[in-house]
């Protein structure tokens, strides 16, 4: 089996379990409040990333990246493995599943907004166009969803693109920064559930899940979490940057047919034509990035 193919399979298996992440957080948060849902996946992603450190033999590797970054860790893990948890996870609360999946990748097309505005990155108008037409595929998501004068929904949708712009900042944020993937996102996940942790007074936490509910966060936090960014990581080392992006690109579609499958939820004709132009816009974005490069 050659490099490549081993690559390729290792993207395949990371995107199949991040396809279940949807659902996966659906069923939870019918169960569990959303903030004892992001805790618990916390705690079991650190554990996780902690033990595959102690077996690859590299804790040391901690101390070394914390000592040479000691701001910037756990800025990035609040962000992204503590706000926008909290936010994600919010979403699903408030609107259908297969919505929070579509609004959630805009963050695509949010990082070159945040990209330009923080460290001055300049796009061309053709990738401008691009986040335009991305955002003319989230208009339409949005009028799909129901009637906009239904607070509850509004608000949704809000979280949702709250939720998206929290990750873009994560990913900015990381991009312009050179470390140790799996160490760093130890740290990332470590800084993240110690800022969920500091919120225990305003938030009710469900300390005693029932035996099925504990499955489900253990496999939130070890699979689609850790696991999966383990193999995603494996696989950029392995296979062309194109070919990682495209598989990238399956993630929202597996997610709709695991939603319309698992939890029956309809996707309707609006909704598929919104999720055809944001990953239009995003796979544009992809392949203009190619070709200047």
């Amino acid at each position: 089996m050659t490099e490549s193919t081993k690559g390729t399979i290792f993207a395949l298996l990371a995107v199949a379990m991040f396809a279940t992440l949807g659902t996966g957080f659906k069923v939870a948060v019918t169960g569990l409040n959303s903030y004892s849902v992001v805790v618990w996946m916390g705690v079991f992603a650190t554990l996780a990333l902690l033990v595959y450190l102690a077996w690859e033999r590299r804790l040391h590797t901690i101390v070394v990246e914390l000592r040479q970054r000691p701001f910037f860790f756990p800025l990035a893990g609040m962000v992204g493995l503590g706000v926008q948890q909290i936010l994600c996870l919010r979403t699903y609360e408030l609107i259908p599943a297969s919505q929070a999946v579509i609004l959630h990748y805009t963050y695509p097309l949010m990082m070159l907004v945040l990209s330009w505005f923080l460290f001055r990155e300049k796009s061309d108008w053709r990738a401008i166009l691009c986040v335009l037409l991305g955002f003319c595929g989230v208009c339409l998501l949005v009028m799909a969803g129901g009637d906009l004068g239904d607070v509850r929904l509004s608000m949704g949708v809000l979280v949702a693109l709250g939720t998206a712009l929290s990750f873009a900042l994560f990913c900015v944020l990381i991009k312009h920064a050179s470390f140790s993937v799996t160490t760093g996102m130890f740290l990332f996940n470590l800084f993240g559930l110690l800022f969920l942790l500091a919120l225990l007074p305003f938030y009710p936490m469900q300390w005693h899940p029932e035996p099925a509910q504990m499955c489900l966060l253990a496999y939130l936090g070890v699979f689609p979490t850790a696991l999966a960014f383990i193999f995603w990581n494996r696989a950029l080392r392995m296979i062309p940057t194109g070919r990682s992006s495209n598989c990238a690109l399956m993630v929202p579609i597996l997610s709709l047919v695991c939603i319309a499958l698992v939890l029956h939820e309809h996707i309707s004709i609006l909704q598929g034509t919104g999720m055809a132009i944001v990953l239009a816009s995003v796979f544009l974005n992809v392949r203009l990035a190619a070709v200047r490069r």
